[in-house]
């Protein structure tokens, strides 16, 4: 039976077969991203293949003509599909379904019409002629102009969506590298066997050899989808996510080349300059805003006097490509004028508290003193010591509240060996001094870490001060123990009060005061700023015996300078009265 069918027409079903077999395979796959224009495409070729077979078995050049439409629908149609499925695969959804890619489709539908009603104008050819090629019906025409047009649209609208591919092969990296390569490369062979008979050059340029190299077409079309995933991952998540990302920051975020013409824009961007997106794409940076420098990572300005004032920390990374040469910046725009508000209202407050308040009370402290020498009535003398003490404790209050400001300006302060012991000794006699009792430190006397001392002795001035201000014992004791593990230091602080109250450790958890709960200071606000500071954390645990808070800084211990210095990792006993 085959053996009557000549080679071209048996080459020509093949690749329509085969085309219909992988339609089959795609066919669960329809609801995926791109599939069906990916579809559309394999269709297209079915409909090209299987009508150009069925056409080289008629020589009827009347009849014959008549398969001139379905085989160039299905030419100028396998285009249209491959780029809408470019467009949609790599994440263009927006552009598939524009006035652009109607005009397109209009276009080819036009083409379509023209070559049906060629025998009435010739506007596509003339001298339109069958001849027996290789045993099958070959054609013999004289090319117009238009044809050349046709074709030109055709292949132009293949080219685009090869770009596109070509784009998602070299951005995206490897997860999708391989299937983009195939996809984008899969009309080659079938351009490549379509030139001769464009050109009519070659032995037989009556045959068109596009058909015949279709299974390569689709070879490399079933790699991608077999091997590769290719609706599975899709460029089109990675192309979205990427601009989701911009979008959603919360900040403005601007892409300049090297020409230090704007490229992308966020929408947050554009409500910072006050205009729409597409009005700003293209144009200098100068133009939109000059006071940004891009030779400077870090800077803050003002918005433009013509628009409402805000205050904006600008970034400026370099964007290089995979050669590492510079090819432009990313600016984001970051609204800090609450924080700067907030930071001029603590300056004032700090101001005021630190001097004004001081100052005053300072003298109040002097004045009630003095009275209290004076008075002889008992009573008076009571009231005036309750007030001396309520002074004393706003001036500590204004004390602790300094050293929250060096917590906040910690990044500043820099680190450096710390010996812990040596530290921890001066801490305890001061406070033992006044407020009685004992502290057993345990630290080993080699035990240095890299840290801020300021704030490593602010931390541990007031775990130590209010394990012994509000201890109920007779004896306050305080216990203080190190683990060493590789970089990390564990401290543990032990005491024998009665416990830090509930309410005030639910405020720290909580990260905020409330009218209706609230601490009675700053003291463990200070020891969670600066462990965070510190980049550690802390936590407390309140039992019958007292309260243990464990303050964890990783990083801090060069183990080849400590030796094996490390504290005994066994539980010490609970201190008594």
């Amino acid at each position: 039976m085959f053996e009557a069918v000549p080679w071209p027409a048996i080459g020509s079903f093949f690749a329509g077969l085969v085309s219909v077999l992988f339609l089959g395979y795609l066919w669960p796959y329809r609801e995926e991203r791109g599939a069906t224009f990916f579809m559309g495409v394999i269709g297209s070729v079915t409909l090209w293949t299987v009508s150009y077979g069925v056409a080289l078995l008629v020589f009827d050049p009347t009849l014959r003509f008549l398969f001139e439409i379905p085989i160039w629908l299905g030419t100028n149609f396998t285009a249209v599909f491959f780029l809408a499925f470019a467009l949609e695969y790599t994440g263009r959804t927006q552009l598939v379904r524009s006035w652009m890619m109607a005009g397109l489709v209009a276009i080819q539908l036009l083409s379509t019409g023209l070559i049906a009603t060629n025998p009435r104008h010739g506007l596509v050819w003339s001298e339109y002629r069958v001849e027996e090629v290789a045993g099958v019906a070959g054609v013999a025409v004289t090319n117009e102009p238009l044809l050349y047009i046709v074709l030109l649209v055709t292949m132009m609208m293949t080219a685009a969506g090869i770009v596109l591919l070509a784009d998602a092969f070299a951005s995206y990296g490897p997860l999708y590298r391989y299937q983009t390569l195939a996809i984008g490369l899969s009309p080659v062979p079938v351009i490549v066997g379509s030139l001769p008979w464009i050109l009519q050059i070659g032995p037989v340029p009556q045959l068109n050899f596009a058909p015949l190299l279709f299974p390569l077409h689709l070879a490399l079309d079933m790699y991608a989808f077999f091997r590769r995933n290719m609706f599975e991952l899709t460029p089109a998540a990675r192309r979205a996510g990427d601009q989701t990302a911009i979008d959603d920051l919360g900040i403005g975020v601007l892409i300049v080349d090297d020409d230090k013409h704007i490229i992308n824009i966020n929408q947050k961007a554009g409500d910072i300059l006050g205009q729409e997106r597409t009005a700003i794409l293209g144009s200098p940076l100068d133009s939109v805003w000059a006071e940004i420098d891009l030779t400077r990572e870090s800077q803050r300005i003002r918005q433009p006097a013509d628009r409402r004032q805000r205050e904006y920390a600008v970034s400026v990374s370099t964007i290089s490509d995979s050669g590492g040469t510079e090819v432009g910046h990313t600016v984001t725009l970051q609204d800090i004028t609450a924080e700067r508000q907030r930071e001029q209202r603590l300056a004032v407050l700090n101001r005021v508290l630190r001097h004004n308040l001081r100052n005053d009370l300072n003298v109040a402290s002097g004045y009630l003193d003095i009275v209290s020498e004076q008075s002889n009535d008992e009573q008076v003398k009571d009231m005036l010591s309750v007030a001396s003490r309520n002074v004393d404790d706003v001036l500590a209050l204004g004390e602790k509240a300094r050293a929250v400001e060096r917590t906040l300006d910690s990044k500043e302060l820099g680190t450096e060996p710390v010996a812990v012991k040596p530290l921890l000794d001066e801490i305890t006699a001061t406070l033992t001094d006044e407020y009685g009792g004992t502290v057993d430190n345990r630290v080993p006397e080699e035990l240095r870490i890299e840290t801020n001392p300021q704030l490593l002795k602010s931390l541990f001035t007031n775990l130590i001060e209010n394990a012994l201000e509000h201890s109920t014992k007779n004896k306050p004791a305080v216990t203080i123990d190190v683990v060493v593990d590789r970089a990390v230091a564990r401290f543990d602080i032990r005491d024998n009060g009665p416990g830090i109250p509930t309410h005030e450790l639910d405020v720290i958890s909580q990260g905020k005061e409330t009218d209706l709960e609230h601490g009675s200071g700053i003291g463990l606000w200070l020891v969670t700023w600066a462990s965070t500071a510190l980049d550690g954390s802390v936590s407390f645990e309140t039992g019958e015996d007292g309260t243990t808070v464990t303050v964890t800084l990783p990083n801090v211990v060069d183990q080849s300078a400590n030796g094996e210095a490390k504290a005994s990792e066994e539980q010490p006993p609970a201190a008594t009265d």
